[in-house]
């Protein structure tokens, strides 16, 4: 089955990239048309606005693990989901956070892109355990185009 292939070399190459720090690592597993959408802002499109994002995300957070990891779950020919309890330590205030997260990918079979990446967390609770007020302003490359 080539989902499952395809499901492990994205997640590897994710969780590397995230532990890299490399921005161009993790952008490179998306298509140039591909959506993301992460719980604090609008539906991101393209690969250069997810480009951004990994490089704001990665200006604000460092050190990223996971405390549990499952996954992948396959769904259909070409999608997938993993659970996990995410960590990283907010630069700011140097204060390291695990939380429950999921994340939902659909792949370009012929490539093995990413076409759509949906993430979903509790926004709240993880502004409380950073110990900061809000997300801050909405960040250029997350305001409609």
């Amino acid at each position: 089955m080539m989902i499952q292939k395809i499901s492990k070399q994205v997640i590897e190459t994710w969780i590397s990239g995230f532990h890299k720090e490399d921005v161009e690592q993790l952008t490179n597993l998306f298509s140039k048309d591909a959506t993301f959408y992460d719980p604090r802002y609008p539906l991101l499109k393209g690969e250069n606005t997810i480009e951004s994002y990994y490089t704001h995300l990665l200006s604000e957070t460092t050190a990223w693990g996971a405390t549990m990891f499952e996954g992948p779950y396959l769904h259909g020919e070409d999608c997938f989901a993993i659970h996990s309890r995410l960590k990283f330590t907010w630069r700011e205030n140097n204060i390291t956070v695990d939380w429950p997260f999921v994340a939902f990918f659909k792949v370009r079979l012929s490539d093995g892109k990413i076409i759509r990446y949906n993430e979903y967390w509790n926004t709240e609770d993880t502004l409380k355990k950073i110990g900061i007020k809000t997300w801050g302003p909405l960040p250029e490359y997350a305001k409609s185009k």
